[in-house]
């Protein structure tokens, strides 16, 4: 019996797809009560044929252009009672699997988010990692459903959850934040939970100019999906008791809290201009 089903979208990923599948297929968890979907998206690169490689692997395929529409397609297929998510550029703790499981064995949990590290160990990726880490801790133990998000490069979710509420919405971005929030409005926030423990690692983004430009991406997810949800940022004094924890919990200097300062104050920038540089192509997409 399936147990979990590992859910992949692919599109022109060839420089990261061989490390993310020796990461699934090296787990420590029982090789028979997991299925890995890959769902090509119309690559043009050599994806499909690295998946070839490995005959353990169903390898799908979704015309419809967007991440989604192939994380759909995959549920379409997926035999398992858990949904396991993770991106083609990411690469999965050895326990992943495993954490993930015994996380989804509480009855009314059904949604596990895990942690993102980076490809890059630079002083300020990390800076920035422990600040993200203690973020999650503060908005998914809170009793505030506008400030909840989703993140499918390190989630999972319950399949008789797919079944009550529906798939993913075929966006172009900020699906899984629907998602969450749909959960989260429909149950309560009990039904989500974050876990440290379950750690991917993102091959994207070695320094800080990859980083930034995610923030970018992150402001435009907001633009795009802000007629959908109603979803609250971060107010100052919720940043400074996360920052506070964060410099007292990782022991930082005051010269080393003043670089994650400067690090978040840039991210910020970032966001706020991915924020109003949502194109007329983009915005068709997500309408």
């Amino acid at each position: 019996m399936i147990k979990v089903s590992v859910i992949v979208p692919i599109y022109n990923s060839e420089r990261y797809i061989k490390r993310c599948i020796e990461g699934l297929l090296q787990q420590n968890y029982p090789r028979e009560p997991y299925e890995i979907l890959m769902i090509d998206n119309n690559s043009t690169d050599t994806s499909v044929e690295t998946v070839r490689q490995y005959p353990g692997i169903q390898l799908l395929h979704e015309s419809m252009q967007g991440s989604y529409a192939a994380r759909n397609r995959g549920l379409q297929e997926a035999k398992g009672e858990v949904m396991a998510f993770i991106d083609a550029d990411c690469v999965p703790s050895h326990d992943w699997l495993h954490g993930i499981m015994l996380a989804m064995e509480q009855p009314d949990l059904n949604i596990v988010l895990g942690r993102r590290a980076f490809a890059g160990n630079s002083i300020m990726l990390s800076m920035f990692a422990a600040y993200e880490d203690e973020k999650h801790k503060y908005v998914f133990n809170s009793d505030k459903p506008e400030i909840y998000y989703g993140h499918t490069n390190n989630m999972a979710v319950k399949k008789n959850l797919f079944d009550e509420l529906g798939p993913f919405q075929e966006r172009l971005r900020g699906s899984d934040t629907i998602f969450v929030r749909h959960a989260v409005n429909t149950y309560s926030c009990n039904v989500v939970r974050y876990y440290p423990q379950i750690l991917v690692r993102h091959l994207e983004i070695n320094n800080l100019r990859q980083l930034f430009r995610k923030f970018s991406i992150y402001g435009r997810n907001k633009r795009g999906t802000g007629h959908v949800v109603r979803q609250e940022t971060l107010t100052t004094k919720d940043r400074f008791h996360v920052f506070r924890n964060v410099v007292r919990n990782q022991g930082y200097s005051w010269i080393e809290s003043i670089m994650l300062m400067g690090v978040l104050g840039m991210g910020v920038v970032y966001w706020v201009l991915g924020n109003f540089k949502l194109s007329g192509s983009e915005r068709d997409s997500v309408e």
